[in-house]
């Protein structure tokens, strides 16, 4: 979103606003990065998840001769990429929502609702990561019979997932409470997140 210089109307320069989706990326370098991580993880799974997909149907219906582990490696790709977009979208405010209320001339009230449902979002975030964290300590020496992939290795994708997650909700939540005017006036729902 670019803004006029003052003085200079001519010349934009790049500010970004509380309400944009990448606001916190352009205050902090190390979220910044932590954001282009989960995007880059997640746009590499999905395509290694294509690929998966497409080397098993090619070796089971063009050559008759299936591929042993593809299936597996390909259902833990995808218990990987669901976590890591999921941490990416929390991060861009861009998960989907029904947006049944307007913003009003403070922001306030829109502003008090997006801190309850961040509230709820960390508090279930919190209790995924203490059920994935058990969950990866009861499957830690157990290894899947296609692969022989430790388990731990494919469940550490609960517990980091909801971490990041929750890293996120707590950080827009700040943003919600710190700046409110963000949400004066009405949002359209696709460009609305949560």
């Amino acid at each position: 979103m670019g803004r006029h210089l003052p003085g200079n109307p001519g010349r934009l320069m790049s500010v970004r606003a509380p309400g944009d989706e990448d606001f916190l990326e352009s205050r902090s370098a190390v979220y910044r990065g932590l954001v282009r991580v989960e995007h880059g993880l997640a746009m590499l799974l999905l395509v290694g998840l294509f690929l998966l997909i497409i080397v098993q149907v090619a070796a089971r219906h063009g050559f008759s001769a299936p591929i042993s582990g593809t299936e597996e490696l390909a259902r833990f790709t995808f218990i990987w990429f669901t976590f890591t977009a999921a941490s990416f979208v929390a991060a861009r405010r861009k998960h989907i929502i029904v947006q049944l209320y307007g913003g009003g001339k403070t922001g306030k009230f829109v502003a008090a609702i997006e801190v309850f449902a961040y509230a709820v979002v960390i508090a279930v975030s919190i209790a995924m990561v203490v059920g994935g964290y058990l969950m990866v300590q009861s499957t830690w020496n157990i290894s899947s019979p296609g692969t022989g992939l430790p388990f731990r290795y494919v469940y550490s994708a609960l517990p980091i997932g909801f971490a990041l997650i929750a890293l996120h909700a707590a950080l827009n939540l700040v943003l919600a409470l710190r700046y409110p005017e963000q949400f004066i006036g009405g949002k359209e729902i696709e460009t609305a997140g949560l």
